[in-house]
């Protein structure tokens, strides 16, 4: 079932991004995707939308935090551990592998919330409508509200959040060495 606008809103807000714009996308029925086709496609545009930000987007780069490594990586067409391309509208729902469709955002813990957003919707649809198909899965609702930020860099409210180790560390190293420094100092 798909609840009001309002709704999502606020469960995306209680998911930890409240700033994030969505926006209502209808069921286009079945694409038949060639699998492979479609992820050397993503794979192709996704070296070039990289590239683009890093060379033209640094501003906002800096701004949600990635880290000067992190960037250089994009120029060289290489896509950061912590850093996601997500596309817009899916493809079911008439999304297309264009630059106005993509959009970067940290994997950690960002894209993991744009999933659970997702997966909440089909599963909330699945329970209302069951349809389980063992070929295919999940049915697709008819409709979805999906991430639909203004820029090509998801840019979090909350600057700092997450660096590429999971917390405010720079990688999972440091973070594993924060952590075990906290634990050992007494203060856990």
């Amino acid at each position: 079932m798909l609840f009001s606008e309002e709704y999502y809103h606020d469960l995306i807000a209680k998911l930890g991004l409240p700033e994030m714009p969505i926006s209502k996308v209808s069921y286009k029925g079945k694409n038949i995707l060639n699998a492979e086709a479609f992820r050397n496609d993503f794979f192709k545009i996704s070296k070039k939308l990289i590239q683009y930000v890093s060379y033209n987007n640094i501003s906002q780069l800096m701004e949600a935090n990635f880290p000067i490594e992190a960037i250089q990586e994009l120029h060289a067409g290489i896509l950061n551990e912590n850093i996601t391309i997500y596309l817009k509208k899916p493809v079911e729902y008439g999304g297309k592998l264009e630059f106005s469709n993509m959009f970067l955002i940290r994997t950690r813990p960002f894209k993991q919330i744009l999933d659970t957003f997702i997966d909440e919707q089909i599963l909330s649809f699945n329970k209302e409508y069951p349809g389980y198909d063992k070929n295919n899965g999940f049915l697709l609702p008819t409709e979805l509200y999906v991430p639909n930020p203004d820029g090509i860099v998801f840019l979090p409210a909350l600057k700092g959040f997450a660096g590429a180790g999971g917390n405010t560390s720079a990688d999972k190293m440091s973070e594993i060495g924060s952590t075990m420094f906290l634990k050992n100092s007494g203060r856990f």
